[in-house]
Formats: C-alpha cells, sequence, structure tokens
C-alpha cells in the first residue's frame, strides 16, 4: 500500500500501469462528498467506467458510464470498464467487489469510496445492520483485517483526507489527464491459447456427436471473447445447425457480440430456450455456474453438442455447487466430456497486482490444509475442542488461513461475503476440533430464534421476514410451528471433516461436543438445513437429529431439495417434535406424487420412516385449527396445510381444486380459491 495526499500523486503509477497492461486500487478514504468529486476528476475522460452504489451524481454528467447498485453486479459480469467506482459508505458487499474488479481492462483503476480508513470499521453500514448490529456500538472485525491486508501491496494506493482541520482554505488539485493508451484501437486477434480452443470447438461442432464441453478459467480470460470468435467462424457455414446462446443476462455478452460480428449472437434467455427448444448445431451457456443444475441437465438431455463456460472464481450463481456436483450429473448422464481452460490473461496482463491482491486478500487463493498420513495412532492425544468468534478470528490471520479453506470445502457457494458475514456477525461462532496441533475439523454455528410472540407471529403469517434465522423461519413460516421462532437454537451452517479423516467418527465427536455446550447455555434445540441427499441425511440421524420439513423445490446450485433437521433439548422442543413430525409426514404423504420429483426414493422413504417412528404426539384440534387458520389468513406457509383443507372435504369438485393448486402452487388465482375455500370452512369473516 501506498499513502497519497494528492490526487495528482497517483498520475505516475496509474501512467506505469497503463504502459505494463496493469490495473491498480485506489481506496478514496474521506467524506462521501470529496470522495466522488475526486473520482470524477479521475474519470472524467474514461472511457467507460461502472459506478456502484452512487446515487448523489447526475448520471448525464458522464455519458459513457453506467450507474448500478451491488446487487446487479452479477448482471454486468461480462462488461469491460475503464473503471469502477465502488461506493462503501452504505454498504460494502464483499462478493460483488470481487467480481466487478475482473470487468477492469487493462490500464484501469478500481476506485473505492471509504470513510477516513481509522473510522471505517465503526461505519454502520446496511451489513452491520443486518447482522443485528447497533449505529450506537458497531464495529466491523472484517473491515479492520481488510484493510490490514491493504500493508506493503503494490496494487493499493490510499488517498487520505488531509483537509479536515479547514476546509475553506482547502487547495484542490486538478487532475491532468493520461494519454488515454485505452482508446487506441487495435485489431483483437485470439491468442495461441485461444486459438487452440477454437479449433477444438469447431471440430466439435463438425462431428456433431453427443459431446458436453467445459470451458473453465478464472475472470478475464477471455472466454466469452473467444466463443465470439467461434460463433464468427461458424456462421459463414452453419452447415448442422445455427449457434445458439444463452446466459444469465444478455447486457454480459458484450465481447462475444463484438468478436462475433459481423455475425449475430443468436441468443434466448434461459426460460425461453427450455420452452422453445430451436434447433440447433451447438448450444452455448456462458456463465454457466450461475445456471440452476436441474435446468442444465435439461438442456444437456435436448441437445446433442453443449458448451458450458463458467468463471473458477465462483463470485457468482452457483458457485462451487457447479464444480463439486457437475461430473457426477456428467457421469449419470453417460455423456461424454471434455474439460478446456484458458490461462492466460485477456483484458490484462499477466502478473496483474490487482488480480493478485483480490485473490489473496479475500483468501481466494487459499490451499486446503493437508492430511498428515499416519498421525492418527493410539498414542494420539485425545480430541480438543475451540470456541471462537469473529473477532478472534480477524486477531489470528494464520488461524483464519487454516480456517477458511475448509469452510469453502464445506459448501458449494463459499463467497467473499462469507468472510465477512463469519468475521462481523455477533451470533456467529466457530468451534474447532484438534488432534494434538491439527485442525481435523470445524463447524460454524448461528445462534438463532429467541424473538418475541409478535414478531414471530408476523413471521408465520408472512407479514416480516428477517435476516437470519433461516431454520426458525422455515419452521414458522412453511411448517407453521410460531413457537420455533420464540426458543433459542443454533443452526450448524457448516460442518466440515478434513477429506483424509471423514469417516473416523470427528465429525460426530464434533457434533457431540456443540450439542453439550448448548445444553449449558440451555438452548431449545440444535438443528441444521441441507440439502437432501440420502448420505448427508444419514449422518445426521445416525446423530439423533430428526427430520423436521422438507422443501418443495430443487436448490438451483446443488439440484437436491432441502431438508431441515433438529435434535430437542429443553422440555418445550422435546414436545414439539411429535406434533411437528406428525405434520411433516403428512405433508409428505399429500406431496409426494406433485412436489418431490428432486427426491430419490431411498431420500424419501429415510424422511418418511424417520417421521413416522418420532410422530407419537398428533396434531391436536387446537393446532389443526392454527394452521388452516394460517392457511386461510396468511401469506406463507400455503403447501404445509393443504393436506387438513383435503381431508376436511367432502366436495369432489373442491378436492380436484385442492390439488390442482397444490401442483401449481405459485398460482395466485388458485391461491385465493383455496384459502377463500379454507375461510368458509373456518366460518371466519374475510377481514379477521
Amino acid at each position: 500500500m501506498r499513502s497519497i495526499t494528492e490526487l495528482a500523486d497517483f498520475r505516475e503509477p496509474l501512467l506505469m500501469a497503463q504502459n505494463t497492461g496493469h490495473r491498480l486500487m485506489l481506496v478514496l478514504a474521506m467524506a462521501e462528498e470529496r470522495g466522488i468529486t475526486q473520482a470524477q476528476q479521475l474519470t472524467h475522460l474514461g472511457s467507460s467506467g461502472l459506478w456502484v452504489d452512487v446515487q448523489e451524481i447526475d448520471p448525464a454528467e458522464l455519458i459513457d458510464h453506467q450507474h448500478i447498485t451491488a446487487a446487479q453486479a452479477s448482471q454486468y459480469l461480462g462488461t469491460s470498464n475503464q473503471y469502477v467506482i465502488y461506493n462503501a459508505y452504505r454498504g460494502f458487499n464483499a462478493s460483488a467487489f470481487c467480481a466487478l474488479s475482473g470487468t477492469i481492462m487493462a490500464g484501469g483503476v478500481l476506485i473505492l469510496l471509504t470513510p477516513p480508513t481509522s473510522q471505517w470499521h465503526k461505519n454502520f453500514d446496511s451489513q452491520l445492520q443486518a447482522y443485528g448490529q447497533s449505529a450506537s456500538d458497531a464495529h466491523s472485525y472484517f473491515i479492520q483485517w481488510w484493510q490490514q491486508q491493504w500493508q506493503h501491496h503494490r496494487a493499493v494506493f490510499v488517498l487520505h483526507d488531509t483537509w479536515c482541520e479547514n476546509q475553506q482554505q482547502v487547495k484542490t488539485t486538478r487532475w491532468q489527464s493520461l494519454p488515454n493508451l485505452l482508446k487506441i484501437s487495435k485489431q483483437l486477434e485470439p491468442t495461441r491459447q485461444q486459438q487452440s480452443l477454437i479449433t477444438q470447438l469447431v471440430t466439435v461442432y463438425n462431428q456433431q456427436s453427443a459431446m458436453l464441453v467445459t470451458i473453465d478459467a478464472h475472470r478475464g480470460r477471455g472466454k466469452s471473447t473467444c466463443l465470439g470468435w467461434l460463433i464468427k467462424f461458424i456462421g459463414k457455414d452453419p452447415k448442422h445447425g445455427p449457434i445458439v446462446v444463452t446466459a444469465p443476462s444478455k447486457r454480459a455478452l458484450g465481447p462475444m457480440v463484438q468478436t462475433a460480428a459481423p455475425q449475430i449472437v443468436n441468443f434466448y434467455a434461459l426460460d425461453a430456450l427450455l420452452h422453445l427448444r430451436p434447433k440447433a448445431g451447438l448450444v452455448i451457456v456462458d456463465e454457466a455456474a450461475a445456471i440452476p443444475l436441474p435446468q442444465l441437465i435439461k438442456l444437456i438431455n435436448h441437445y446433442d453438442v453443449v458448451v458450458l463456460s463458467s468463471t473458477q472464481d465462483g463470485y457468482e450463481g452457483s458457485g462451487q455447487g457447479y464444480r463439486l456436483k457437475l461430473p457426477r450429473i456428467i457421469s449419470s448422464l453417460g455423456r461424454t466430456n471434455k474439460a478446456m481452460t484458458l490461462t492466460e490473461p485477456m483484458r490484462w496482463q499477466a502478473n496483474d497486482p490487482l488480480e493478485e491482491f483480490i485473490r489473496s486478500s479475500f483468501l481466494c487463493d487459499v490451499k486446503m490444509p493437508s492430511t498428515v498420513q499416519g498421525f492418527l495412532s493410539d498414542s494420539e492425544p485425545p480430541l480438543t475442542y475451540t470456541q471462537l468468534t469473529g473477532e478472534t478470528l480477524a486477531e489470528n490471520n494464520d488461524l483464519l488461513r487454516q480456517v477458511y479453506p475448509l469452510l469453502m470445502l464445506a459448501h458449494y457457494q463459499t463467497t467473499p461475503q462469507d468472510l465477512r458475514l463469519l468475521l462481523d456477525h455477533p451470533q456467529h461462532k466457530i468451534h474447532l476440533c484438534h488432534v494434538g496441533d491439527h485442525l481435523v475439523g470445524l463447524a460454524w454455528v448461528a445462534e438463532e430464534g429467541n424473538l418475541d410472540a409478535a414478531l414471530a407471529q408476523d413471521i408465520a403469517l408472512g407479514k416480516r421476514r428477517i435476516k437470519g434465522h433461516l431454520l426458525a423461519q422455515i419452521l414458522a413460516q412453511q411448517a407453521g410451528f410460531t413457537v420455533a421462532c420464540e426458543m433459542r437454537s443454533w443452526r450448524i451452517q457448516r460442518l466440515v471433516v478434513l477429506p483424509g479423516l471423514q469417516g473416523k467418527g470427528f465429525g460426530s465427536a464434533l457434533l457431540k461436543q456443540i450439542y453439550g455446550l448448548a445444553e449449558d447455555a440451555q438452548v431449545d434445540f440444535i438443528g441444521a438445513s441441507f440439502s437432501a441427499s440420502a448420505d448427508t441425511l444419514r449422518f445426521w440421524r445416525a446423530n439423533n437429529f430428526l427430520p423436521a420439513w422438507l422443501g418443495l423445490r430443487a436448490d438451483a446450485a446443488t439440484g437436491f431439495n432441502s431438508v431441515q433437521v433438529m435434535r430437542p433439548i429443553s422440555l418445550g422442543a422435546k414436545e414439539l417434535i411429535g406434533p411437528l413430525t406428525c405434520h411433516l409426514r403428512d405433508y409428505l404423504n399429500f406431496g409426494k406424487g406433485m412436489w418431490f420429483a428432486s427426491v430419490d426414493d431411498e431420500t424419501w422413504q429415510d424422511i418418511y420412516s424417520a417421521c413416522s417412528q418420532a410422530a407419537i404426539t398428533a396434531l391436536n384440534a387446537q393446532h389443526q385449527q392454527r394452521l388452516l387458520t394460517l392457511l386461510a389468513k396468511g401469506q406463507a406457509g400455503f403447501s404445509g396445510p393443504l393436506y387438513l383443507l383435503y381431508q376436511q372435504l367432502h366436495d369432489e369438485k373442491d378436492k380436484q381444486m385442492v390439488k390442482n393448486a397444490a401442483q401449481n402452487n405459485t398460482h395466485k388465482g388458485l391461491q385465493r380459491s383455496v384459502r377463500h375455500l379454507a375461510l368458509s370452512l373456518l366460518e371466519l369473516p374475510s377481514n379477521q
């Protein structure tokens, strides 16, 4: 990191970066309005810029620049920008920040607007608010930790505000524009590596045998550009049919459109492609990791030649789920697969300081700790356990770099924003399991529930949905058991053991430790929510966790429905298990032929058998009435109580309407008809 006191001090290093094809990051650590003014000076003559979460300037002032929110970042991943200006005053989403850094061209700048460096970690932004912190004692350990990563890094320049003591006497230094090297046009041509990939894809197209091609590379390697050249070449003689392209956002296809010209990119939105199924000699799925796996499977099953292009960085969509699940899916489909990659950067030159900074400072490149073969023996010391807060991890960088890769292994969709959640959320803890000096496993645990009765009721009715409290809210909204939000619960978000040591009892030992700590803390129950696969469910069942609910739809990233499990501790939670599992059993019976097509028979039977054995307490009339009332009057929990309504109907037309509503459970008109039917059955006034 290099501290500067005037914007003019940034001119020389930026000129050097332009000459070498590299990129830099400039932090404007000052009052927000002044920071925006400085950013405008720097970017005024820029050919392209992307302003993120900046509403204080008129977009017309910078004609070639676009203004977006951080939530829209995924729509711009394929674009190219000279500048990205990210305003972190009201929020800092690390995933969006990392992803958008990959859109910056050689010689460009990532500009970050922050409060003064000594104050930023106390800034009460949208993330800290969502994590339950208050404005009076807001504190981001993540921001403090990340600022330390700036030290001594050649990519980072920080312009500090030195004018605070006497604002009236500040001297404004005008930015002297650099020679605009980015506007010097040159004929874009494929590199040797890209030409090899294009040649192979042309061969695949000409052969027309069933083939799935996967192209995987870090951002900025020219995947979309390369596919544009492919379209241009084949478009001259599409003898086997046209190339069809789909992607999460058409806006991000700019590089592909540019290199495909004069050929037109034949784009279909994903839902339209699956519905219309036009003839195609080859289908390209750009940013494939952002496409739900079940939909990718439909495309692969319908078209002979499919190219899946995705980014290794995993900031988008299904992330690791795509990389972890896709090989197994390809094998199950019996498809021939050809894997390709691009390693040479295209938007910037090799050894780019900004890319290295982003990957290292957000721990994108941390390595999985290796299992020391044979270190376990009868004489090994016993297991030891440690419970840590985010604050403790932020203060121990070496330990954090051991913990984070295990967390990435534990979940298919770990993003840089998870790092902020881990370090900043006061209700999240990490439980470590060691054998001697060796970290063998860990669990990420979130404290949930303990909400007041009024808020719990609003959640059950769908009037409120709050950040976090995932398990408690599912049991209240979907299953209709409001009391789950009032009880204190711990949800195990991630549980992982080193791959070479799995199946040796470390995970079960860690769960037993967490259960004991929860007992001591007078927690009502512990639970988890995960993809419903037979192997995973078997592990939780072996550790005395009972199924509590099963989601209706397959997860976009895994292709599996989610299942929720819980292990009761308090008397109240134990009394809840009976009616809850009884409700789940009858819900499963009613919906088996309609809702759970993605659940394999073994998994479904395991869930059904477990809840049938636990359902020793039937739903009493009062609770049935409550669930039907939630159905009739609520905005949430529509599918869960449908079986109760169906059981109490005698008219076959009414029964059929309920069945139709169940099969089309997002149809608003059918929902209204069913709610009206439940109202009439309960004899409730419509305005009650």
